[in-house]
């Protein structure tokens, strides 16, 4: 098992820190909070905007981890879908209403580029879906693609208006489900109906 660094564990226990308390904490409130000075912070950490973005990175790498998990799943393509959209919902809701809206309020430059990794997901899952029988032949991968790409544009630009994230999962279930439905074949949709 690879071993942990202090700054990828003060990471993971900040990020917690912030679930329960949001992101109005000072360096030094989170550093007692951590058990540790201000210094050590501040060594790993070159200000609060780049510890915030580093829990951000980490939050988004255990996401796409949590994608590639159900991707790698046994399942058929209709499947691996609800699930990387049943995924995604749960993981925004376990960030709780308070952390999502200082994010949103703090509004820090956070410049990762997420289409190129969901653009991936879909393509494959499309080529998948269609090899099993269950997807039309004739889909736009480019259409599909930026459907997606769009939803995930909308998370990473959101502007804390919770009109949508009240009930994440719901939201991107029925996401998934909407696609799912525009690009499944007539035995892809006896299979789709079977999961809900």
């Amino acid at each position: 098992m690879p071993r942990v660094s202090s700054k990828d564990k003060y990471i993971a226990q900040t990020f917690e820190l912030f679930k329960r308390e949001g992101l109005s904490l000072n360096m030094e409130q989170i550093a007692v909070s951590l058990g540790l000075t201000k210094k050590t912070l501040y060594n790993n950490f070159t200000s609060k905007e780049n510890l915030i973005n580093s829990v951000l990175d980490y939050f988004f790498k255990n996401l796409e981890n949590k994608i590639q998990a159900s991707v790698a799943s046994n399942s058929n393509a209709i499947e691996v879908l609800l699930l990387v959209g049943k995924a995604i919902g749960e993981e925004i809701n376990s960030l709780g209403e308070k952390v999502l809206s200082d994010f949103a309020q703090y509004r820090f430059t956070y410049h990762r580029d997420k289409s190129v990794f969901y653009d991936k997901i879909i393509r494959e899952n499309l080529k998948r879906g269609i090899s099993e029988g269950l997807y039309r032949t004739n889909i736009n991968f480019d259409y599909s693609a930026l459907f997606y790409n769009a939803a995930v544009d909308f998370f990473y630009s959101w502007n804390g208006q919770f009109n949508f994230f009240e009930q994440t999962a719901t939201y991107f279930f029925e996401l998934v489900k909407h696609h799912l439905y525009s690009i499944v074949n007539i035995e892809g949709r006896k299979v789709l109906d079977s999961y809900l």
